[in-house]
């Protein structure tokens, strides 16, 4: 650590009067910085300067679009990081904002119009890195794997006497029938065909971890941290982060809160009825209960919270199937 701290008095040109490891692991590292030229979070990167570039070039084209993001420390000769140990290493002015309470409808129509806003002002940003990081290439095949994923696993499963297990199989039929549903509803899609063929520059960038620790709230102003999984997307995977972490607070599906959460989201970025029909196809995919199995979150949980968790999933995706219904143009 001593080493880095010198190199960053060197680099960046500033003496350092107090740090303090926030995360250190084989992946990553963050740590906070009191200097004399102000107070920053550190963040190691992997040896990737392309992922890094597109990165920090998305993050400067959201910012231009009036998007609230802290910005980046520029060294004494004015690049935004040094390298340190083969990883890439950047400071970001560190914001002492607390992070916004996903605990009302108002406070969740808010963080939908944060999304919205953001969403609709990313629309632009030209890498040259960016086939690399188009989520639209990989939808058709990922709905393929995790309908495997799900008849694996209950394949794998199947006559194991286990409450844990069976309480899981009971709602593998239905989530298996909304995922074959979904997906036959995304391939007959002329939009999401459309979609894919269009230029990168037509594409909304999306946060990737769009959750309530990386939103800073002051007064009225809202601020986006930690953008390592930015990625050209559609609005659906922020959308369902969001959903999922504030379902997991109330433990229930809650309609009314994603009611708000969408409205909120579309006064800033109003989507067509087939934008909306392709956001509900991908809503009611089962992505989260292929993510539970696949990472074995059930082990961890009572009987009780299973059981729990499954049946919010289940309500939450039986709206999402009438919604998608509903939107066929």
């Amino acid at each position: 650590m001593d080493d880095l701290i010198k190199k960053i008095q060197n680099k960046y040109d500033t003496t350092v009067l107090h740090h303090k490891t926030i995360r250190d692991t084989s992946k990553s590292l963050v740590i906070y910085l009191e200097t004399t030229t102000g107070k920053f979070i550190g963040k190691a990167f992997p040896p990737q300067k392309e992922r890094l570039h597109f990165m920090l070039n998305a993050e400067a084209h959201l910012r231009k679009n009036g998007v609230l993001i802290p910005d980046v420390q520029r060294t004494k000769n004015n690049k935004r990081y040094i390298t340190h140990k083969e990883k890439l290493f950047v400071l970001h002015q560190r914001l002492s904002w607390p992070n916004i309470a996903y605990n009302s409808p108002i406070r969740m129509e808010r963080v939908g119009m944060v999304l919205g806003k953001f969403h609709a002002n990313s629309l632009g940003f030209s890498s040259k890195h960016g086939k690399q990081y188009n989520g639209a290439e990989t939808w058709s095949e990922e709905y393929k794997t995790d309908l495997a994923a799900l008849d694996k696993w209950e394949l794998r499963h199947a006559g194991k006497n286990d409450q844990k297990y069976a309480a899981i199989a009971e709602y593998l039929p239905f989530f298996k029938k909304a995922g074959m549903t979904a997906k036959e509803h995304l391939l007959s899609s002329p939009y999401f065909s459309k979609w894919k063929k269009e230029p990168l520059t037509n594409h909304f960038l999306c946060h990737g971890d769009f959750n309530n620790g990386n939103l800073l709230v002051s007064n009225q102003r809202i601020a986006i941290i930690d953008w390592e999984d930015v990625r050209y997307d559609f609005p659906s995977k922020d959308i369902a982060r969001i959903l999922s972490l504030a379902m997991r607070k109330k433990d229930q599906w809650n309609e009314e809160l994603f009611s708000h959460i969408l409205s909120g989201y579309l006064q800033e970025n109003p989507l067509s009825i087939e934008q909306l029909h392709l956001l509900f196809v991908d809503l009611a995919f089962p992505h989260i209960i292929e993510r539970f199995l696949r990472k074995k979150l059930y082990a961890q949980m009572s009987l009780a919270e299973i059981q729990q968790f499954c049946n919010r999933e289940a309500l939450k995706t039986a709206f999402m199937l009438d919604e998608l219904k509903a939107h066929v143009s």
